[in-house]
């Protein structure tokens, strides 16, 4: 029973903490109506899709059993497939960061103010996602993750389904509201981190968050250089992969204390050049 729940990494104890967190706020703030509860469903949602982000590079669990059903526990905390993102991410992002294969490349919303820029770049990321679905899905050779798309889909759908039939309105403040939010501001994040950089320099082609609040429920997500530099690296290797190697490179405006400054830096320097 111990090697079935083993985790790779002991750190990911606090993955799980966060996930366990956010199931009980869904459960009761459903369940009691609680309304209030939401902005930290959001938050929690947030993290549910950076756990995912993590989990789809460096499996979280020792045994192939638990990491599938940690991919159907992350579905329903986020409101998307956790298979579904893989081919897309790793192979045209990581791949291809800000080509034209880059599904997320900053150049979809070129020229144009910032505000402008954040509300068409989620709809034309989704767009450009949706126009590659089928070609990324035949690329899922392995049956295996076929299946578990599927599977994951099916869930999620009848999750949706069930609890939309129960409450309509009350699925669309406690689980709608958090899950759009929360993928929003995953793709959304995109833009900042390397929209105006040089996608060709080995160290500044992307805008990191160091900071220690957000990293510490985000999941270190904040850490965008060291995690492009090694994408199989555990998250939590990330701060001391990014001082060792990284900070003596990278141009020193690109490392930002909070979520606050990197959003503002990135901001001031879009208005700038548009």
């Amino acid at each position: 029973m111990k090697t079935l729940f083993a985790l790779r990494n002991s750190f990911d104890r606090r993955t799980t903490a966060l996930l366990s967190l956010a199931t009980f706020c869904f459960i009761i703030t459903w369940q009691f109506s609680i309304y209030w509860l939401i902005p930290l469903n959001i938050i929690l949602a947030i993290s549910a899709c950076c756990a995912k982000h993590n989990h789809t590079h460096c499996p979280t669990f020792r045994t192939r059993a638990m990491n599938r059903l940690f991919d159907l526990w992350l579905t329903l905390l986020s409101g998307s497939s956790s298979t579904g993102i893989r081919v897309a991410h790793q192979v045209r992002h990581h791949s291809h960061n800000q080509s034209a294969e880059d599904f997320v490349r900053t150049s979809l919303v070129t020229q144009i103010p910032a505000a402008a820029a954040l509300i068409r770049y989620v709809p034309s990321v989704i767009r450009e996602s949706w126009s590659h679905t089928t070609e990324d899905f035949n690329n899922i050779r392995r049956k295996k993750l076929r299946h578990a798309l599927w599977q994951e889909r099916i869930l999620l759908w009848c999750f949706i389904v069930l609890l939309l039939w129960q409450n309509a309105a009350l699925f669309l403040w406690v689980f709608g509201i958090p899950w759009v939010i929360a993928q929003w501001f995953l793709i959304a994040m995109n833009l900042p981190q390397h929209d105006g950089l040089d996608e060709q320099c080995e160290w500044n082609h992307s805008r990191n968050v160091i900071g220690t609040w957000s990293n510490w429920i985000f999941l270190n997500n904040g850490f965008h250089t060291a995690h492009h530099a090694r994408p199989a690296l555990h998250w939590s290797a990330l701060p001391a992969w990014h001082e060792e190697h990284v900070a003596p490179h990278i141009d020193h405006q690109l490392n930002h204390s909070s979520l606050m400054q990197f959003w503002l830096a990135w901001w001031q320097q879009r208005n700038h050049a548009s």
